[in-house]
């Protein structure tokens, strides 16, 4: 497994140093009695950067996600697997929930490197071009992040400073989001990369793949909006995957999270299980892993005591949880993936595989979706050193696995098996072509009995920005629950 962080000693002193550096971006005029000398009155660009990117690095752990697409079960307090939901939140994006979120860091290092007051001290840090460029690839999948939990959101007036930001419509901020990636992509120079840069050390090659995969990944997502192969979607489609900065095409290219042995900094589910096992995965999981004889189930699952691999049964009520658990053992999460500085990947070669496979078998492509197919499943097995050419044969050959029948299907469930334990990702992918085919617990407690495909608006909207939530919710479905569609899933 290829780290890309080379130097964690270096990374921990940096993340460090975040912590006291980063808080300082207005003036205040209270003279000389709010100066202190220790600390800097303008914004720091790498502090920004790097507090930034630990919070997309958080978004590799999402339980109500991974509860969704059935993942993970629920080990005591069975809430979220019974779909009993509340409203959800995006201060854990813009920064102004309990977390650090990364939008306003992301639009200070913007403002900073284009203000001609500002950007030739900023230029101290990375050229102004590249500085704007990363941000932008970062501000983008951000939003797309929040945008895919809810729909519509504030996104144009979202980070200007107005108290009454107006929810712009999906398909505008989709469509916004790809031209930044694009315009981001084609905006690096030859100058010095931004200094903490704590995902790809500063590689200007890596930062563009980055940027030509996501537009990939996000095109897809609106085939269910534009499906044909001339449509909208197919022409960014290609467009990414035809420029010649390329994109990830093998495990050397993947981008992991860094990791350090600083306990805040460590690998997201190593800190969701240090004290507590609320969790473990479910046994559709398990089952599916277990009949397909496949090779990262050792990687991915933990024996229980008796030296079997169990999944813990997805969508129990509390009480059929005591009862089942007095009787039966079940597995946890793998140690490979739940260790203090174990890889945890933002974008892999097998994902980006399998999504060329997907719009190959589309039509929007000339590409062979069978060997992108298997090219995504080999990658996968690769990248969790499970790869074994006479194994990886037989495992083709099964009619479970092979290239066949349903293509579209095949391809969504080793999407689904290869992003584990990534529930983000792979719910929107779900949501999109609803595979893999998952059944609802019978046990649900939300009103419709079905998985939920949308994330309630934050339960303070409909007081503090009253008449813009209302108009946004008036755009739904059926109003603001978790049964109405997101824009791209209509």
């Amino acid at each position: 497994m290829k780290s890309t962080i080379k130097t964690k000693s270096i990374i921990a002193s940096l993340l460090v140093s975040v912590l006291f550096l980063a808080n300082s971006c207005e003036e205040y005029d209270f003279g000389d009695i709010n100066i202190n000398p220790g600390q800097t009155v303008t914004p720091l660009p790498p502090a920004l950067l790097t507090k930034a990117i630990w919070a997309v690095t958080s978004y590799e752990v999402s339980t109500r996600q991974s509860l969704y697409v059935q993942y993970l079960s629920e080990t005591q307090y069975p809430e979220t697997s019974l779909y009993s939901i509340g409203p959800g939140g995006w201060g854990e994006y813009t920064g102004t929930g309990s977390t650090t979120g990364g939008l306003q860091n992301l639009n200070t290092i913007i403002n900073y490197n284009s203000d001609a007051e500002t950007k030739e001290a900023a230029a101290d840090h990375g050229s102004n071009a590249n500085q704007i460029a990363v941000a932008r690839i970062l501000k983008a999948y951000i939003f797309s992040k929040v945008s895919d939990r809810f729909g519509d959101i504030p996104y144009s007036e979202s980070l200007n400073g107005n108290t009454f930001p107006v929810y712009d419509s999906q398909e505008s901020i989709y469509k916004d989001i790809l031209k930044e990636l694009t315009e981001a992509e084609n905006g690096f120079d030859a100058g010095a990369m931004p200094s903490g840069d704590i995902l790809l050390n500063g590689n200007k090659a890596d930062w563009k793949r980055l940027a030509n995969s996501l537009r990939m990944v996000l095109s897809l997502r609106l085939s269910k909006r534009y499906p044909g192969a001339g449509d909208y979607a197919a022409t960014q489609f290609n467009a990414a995957l035809n420029d010649a900065d390329g994109y990830i095409d093998s495990n050397d290219d993947n981008i992991e999270f860094p990791h350090t042995t600083l306990t805040t900094y460590a690998n997201g589910w190593f800190r969701l299980f240090q004290t507590r096992a609320d969790f473990s995965p479910s046994n559709v999981l398990v089952d599916d892993l277990i009949a397909r004889n496949d090779p990262r189930l050792p990687v991915y699952i933990n024996k229980t005591e008796g030296g079997d691999y169990k999944g813990l049964p997805y969508g129990f009520t509390r009480p059929q949880l005591i009862t089942w658990t007095a009787t039966n053992q079940y597995s946890l999460m793998g140690d490979d993936l739940r260790q203090l500085q174990s890889p945890s990947y933002f974008l892999t070669s097998s994902y980006i595989s399998l999504t060329r496979a997907e719009a190959a078998q589309l039509g929007w492509t000339s590409e062979v979706a069978a060997t992108l197919y298997t090219k995504g499943i080999q990658d996968s097995w690769e990248q969790y050193d499970v790869f074994d050419a006479a194994a990886f044969a037989t495992y083709m050959a099964d009619p479970q696995n092979a290239y066949a029948g349903n293509m579209l299907e095949q391809i969504g469930d080793q999407k689904w098996l290869s992003l584990f334990p990534n529930g983000s990702e792979m719910y929107s992918d779900w949501r999109r072509t609803g595979y893999p085919v998952l059944t609802p617990t019978p046990n649900a407690t939300n009103e419709s009995g079905e998985i939920p495909i949308r994330d309630p608006y934050p339960s303070n909207e409909s007081d503090l920005n009253s008449e813009n939530y209302e108009a946004a919710v008036a755009r739904l479905a059926s109003g603001d629950n978790d049964q109405s569609p997101v824009w791209w899933d209509n």
